[in-house]
């Protein structure tokens, strides 16, 4: 048995945010493929309408197309284990640790890493492992310094690229733009001193536009806001302030369908609103008051629910396209249970799977919010689910990962171990997994 892609597909609208993600890529060069010469793209959409497989050779932003941590079809082994080489294609050891994601882009992975002083970003041959290319980021730096706590070090957040550029945020508040051959094209800064944690949120691009949440402090201090750079020059298109305090969550931006017709969304989370926004001029558009405690957990949109769910909250499917406050109207259900401070929700649009630092896996309907299971691992994890074919991965502190059926009841189906500790979530592209360890990136290969 192998971790295929076992789901069958479904009719699904097309989501617009999923073209323009697309366009954006294919406006770009692409250094190579991992697909013959002139074969279709791998596009596969999930029955809810999730673009879950993207184009197979790209995972371009934090939890991949969407933020939905849904893989494209994948073949993976059984098990695999670091320290034999079972089922590892390579492991690269970089410079410096780093808790942020891998972001492929056809033949090459981009991960940063960065300590008290230095900070780096790596690109990666995906073939081999092989280190193409390393550039420094702010080598003269002398501003306050952040303050970083242990959980997520000095590079924690994942980059994004528009198949042009890679972009890059680091804690210490620069946010660059590179070519593809590590060269430097903008380089921006944003006070982000005062993030109790170090910042974490993850940078997303949809359109011209690059987003930067800044989510600061307490709401009435006013310091969390949102600001969109033009992707190619890195000047402030707008910036906007936010009513909610200090955060760790990454937007996501969707396909709604409003009374006045269909539309886009960029969706926010942070105590304690769950707030939407026009992507392009920064308009609110609808807020849900759901949201308790620091905000780690990222929201995830299925192709009918926008869902959220955050240590001392409540699990919460949310119906988008509304108008202003809509926390009584558009609410389709929410459920307590013991939920994440850090991993963010995840949904095939039949189930959604939540999953604590502590080990509680939960299970819920995706329709009605009944909990089909709770179990109790014995480890402790900080990495998000992914869903890959009709397999969930999860993979714990420790670099172990487990491998369970994706349905109503609690079944291991295998796993396997990275070596070291892990606390970023996995890439996948071109039929292989990438994933940042602390130290090193690991590519897992079922060839």
């Amino acid at each position: 048995m192998t971790m295929g892609y076992g789901r069958s597909a479904g009719i699904a609208r097309l989501l617009a945010a999923a073209a323009c993600a697309l366009a954006a890529l294919s406006a770009g060069t692409l250094i190579g493929s991992c697909q013959p010469e002139g074969a279709a793209p791998a596009i596969v959409r999930g029955e809810a309408g999730v673009l879950v497989g993207g184009d197979g050779e790209t995972w371009p932003r934090f939890r991949g197309e969407h933020g939905s941590g849904i893989a494209p079809p994948t073949q993976l082994p059984d098990t695999w284990d670091a320290a034999t080489g079972q089922g590892i294609a390579w492991r690269t050891e970089l410079p410096l640790p780093g808790a942020n994601s891998p972001v492929i882009l056809a033949d090459r992975v981009f991960v940063t890493g960065a300590d008290e002083t230095r900070r780096e970003v790596y690109c990666l041959d995906a073939g081999s492992g092989a280190l193409l290319w390393t550039r420094a980021v702010a080598e003269d730096y002398d501003g306050p310094a952040p303050r970083i706590h242990g959980m997520t070090g000095h590079a924690p957040a994942t980059g994004t690229t528009d198949g042009q550029r890679i972009y890059e945020v680091f804690p210490t508040g620069h946010v660059v733009a590179l070519g593809l051959d590590g060269n430097p094209v903008w380089q921006r800064w944003f006070d982000m001193s005062e993030d109790i944690y170090g910042h974490a949120t993850s940078l997303v691009i949809h359109g011209e536009l690059l987003y930067v949440q800044i989510d600061l402090g307490k709401p009435d201090i006013g310091k969390s806001h949102l600001v969109a750079l033009e992707r190619s020059t890195g000047e402030t298109v707008w910036d906007i302030a936010r009513p909610v305090q200090g955060s760790w969550t990454t937007p996501i931006v969707i396909a709604a369908q409003s009374p006045d017709g269909p539309r886009e969304e960029l969706v926010t989370s942070a105590k304690p609103w769950v707030i939407a926004y026009d992507p392009l001029s920064g308009a609110e558009l609808w807020r849900v008051r759901c949201i308790e405690g620091d905000s780690a957990p990222s929201p995830i949109f299925d192709g009918r629910h926008v869902y959220v769910a955050n240590i001392y909250a409540e699990l919460t499917a949310i119906l988008p396209g509304g108008s202003g406050d809509v926390t009584e109207s558009h609410v389709a259900w929410s459920v307590p249970g013991l939920f994440p401070d850090i991993a963010s929700p995840l949904s095939d649009g039949h189930y959604v799977w939540t999953l604590a630092t502590s080990g509680a896996l939960s299970c819920w309907d995706a329709a009605t919010g009944a909990q089909h299971y709770l179990e109790r691992l014995p480890m402790r994890l900080r990495t998000s689910p992914t869903l890959v074919g009709d397999r969930v991965l999860l993979i714990s502190e420790a670099g172990e990962a487990l491998v369970i059926g994706a349905g109503a009841q609690y079944e291991q189906l295998g796993g396997g171990s990275f070596g070291e500790a892990v606390h970023s979530c996995p890439a996948f592209a071109c039929g292989r997994m990438y994933v940042r360890a602390e130290r090193s990136v690991v590519c897992v290969a079922s060839e």
